[in-house]
């Protein structure tokens, strides 16, 4: 298995989603045509998708589903139903997960994109092996979180 990256944006007071969950505060893909932040490069590099029910729900609220070659585990407690064959669901700890995951000899990197909850288990457990974040030049105030400690292995990626 190689690397699970946390590759996520915040907003530049640090919430990665407003107080409702939403996030239409994000500038759209193609307001970076020149790939300056690197989200091309690294989804080329990506095979698997870890997040949580509620990125889930709403990324399934965007349309059409974005990486249909990528396998999606989602972390859920609840009984939600698959949209398609490349998407899991897991009710387990993140750290038996992923030892399971680390005997499938995973190809390509995995990107763990949220949401805030499954990433703070995830850093807790020492699971993650790098952490991208991209700064939006947003002030959203409230909202939720990225509340993760300070780590030699944080990379800023961008900022817009």
């Amino acid at each position: 298995m190689k690397k699970i990256i946390l590759y996520i944006a915040t907003s530049i007071d640090g919430f990665i989603a407003d107080l409702s969950g939403g996030v239409d505060w994000l500038p759209p893909p193609e307001s970076d045509p020149d790939d300056s932040c690197g989200y091309k490069s690294f989804i080329e590099n990506i095979s698997i998708i870890i997040m949580g029910s509620t990125s889930y729900n709403q990324i399934l609220s965007f349309g059409e589903w974005a990486w249909p070659a990528k396998q999606t585990y989602v972390f859920t407690s609840q009984n939600l139903t698959a949209i398609e064959t490349w998407i899991s669901f897991v009710n387990e700890p993140p750290k038996k997960f992923v030892a399971k995951l680390k005997r499938s000899g995973a190809d390509k990197d995995i990107w763990l994109l949220g949401g805030a909850k499954l990433a703070h288990s995830f850093f807790c457990d020492n699971l993650i092996d790098e952490v991208i974040i991209t700064i939006v030049p947003v002030y959203l105030e409230h909202g939720i979180k990225l509340e993760l400690p300070h780590s030699p292995q944080f990379q800023e990626s961008c900022r817009f």
